[in-house]
């Protein structure tokens, strides 16, 4: 019986550290540094992950993108998955604006799919906007479930998937992490009703999935989904100027200065960068869409490590994580 118990600690220890060597290798996978070259990414173009109506009720495929490192060049077994939602006001965008993004994290070691999901609201029907942010919901769960239905495929660790995304694409992450059908509910009753479940939406899959992490690039949330009991580690980056998505707390919506405070008071690391004369088209270029990947992929492997540290600045702070 003594020897079942050793040989079944050992068994667990060995288990528990190679899992932290391949989330935590000593190298600078999943850092500020590129680890694979452009010609050792991969791509998948246009994969159909659902089918839904949009708000003029036809038929929409719904598509995405997904970048990862070769899997024949790519010697760990299981990788973080990054989804990208694209920004636009749910009325306009492209996942395809995504692309410098989910390259860059890609050369950095992650899993990347970005998505596509049902825009456009008639302003003349009541609630219109409130019905296509729950699309956008019900469209990034869709997705989630079929990357996870495809995990061997695509090599992912479903231990530790993140969502994020610019603007609207920031606040359907924020959605698709904290909104539950009673909070839709509070704000419209009918809406289940209206337009079907958030889990059932886009595909039939059955797949469960946990966000570990969320990248925030000027989105906010409405008040009533955020619970400080369920809050979870958030990598920020808003102008302080920004009259669009306002950094601070507003009537109809937390911004990310609000939220940061929000997770300081509930202990929750989180990162924050601020851009003091921005407004809320900040860091879109190529070297602040690089600055941007630097810091979101220092803080999610500091999250997989266990080292995270809160952080905010009123600066362009690089990050420095690598070696």
């Amino acid at each position: 019986m003594k020897e079942f118990k050793l040989f079944f600690t050992l068994s667990l220890v060995l288990t528990v550290n190679f899992a932290s060597a391949q989330l935590c290798p000593q190298d600078d996978r999943f850092t500020n540094s590129e680890y694979f070259s452009k010609t050792q990414i991969d791509s998948l173009k246009n994969v159909t992950y659902g089918n839904a109506n949009n708000y003029l009720g036809k038929s929409q495929d719904l598509k995405m993108d997904i970048y990862f490192p070769n899997n024949s060049i790519d010697t760990i077994i299981k990788r973080p998955l990054i989804l990208l939602i694209h920004g636009g006001g749910f009325y306009t965008g492209k996942r395809e604006g995504m692309s410098i993004h989910s390259n860059e994290f890609a050369k950095r070691g992650f899993v990347v799919a970005t998505m596509s999901y049902r825009l456009g609201f008639n302003d003349s029907i009541n609630q219109g906007i409130v019905k296509a942010l729950y699309r956008a919901q019900q469209d990034a769960n869709a997705a989630l479930r079929y990357v996870v239905e495809n995990t061997d495929k695509l090599k992912i660790d479903t231990s530790w998937i993140f969502l994020g995304g610019s603007s609207a694409g920031a606040m359907t992450s924020m959605l698709t992490t904290y909104a539950s059908p009673e909070e839709w509910a509070k704000v419209n009753p009918q809406i289940e009703s209206d337009l079907g479940s958030l889990d059932s939406s886009g595909n039939e899959l059955k797949q469960t999935f946990e966000i570990k992490g969320i990248y925030n690039h000027v989105g906010g949330v409405h008040p009533i989904v955020l619970d400080l009991e369920d809050l979870i580690p958030m990598v920020s980056f808003h102008g302080e100027l920004d009259e669009t998505a306002p950094i601070d707390k507003r009537k109809n919506g937390f911004g990310s200065r609000a939220i940061h405070n929000m997770l300081n008071e509930a202990e929750v690391c989180n990162d924050l960068t601020i851009v003091p004369d921005g407004t809320h088209n900040i860091l879109n270029s190529y070297e602040g869409i690089t600055f941007r990947v630097n810091r979101v992929a220092c803080f999610f492997k500091s999250l997989m490590c266990d080292t995270c540290v809160d952080f905010v600045a009123s600066e362009n702070v690089p990050a420095v994580c690598s070696d």
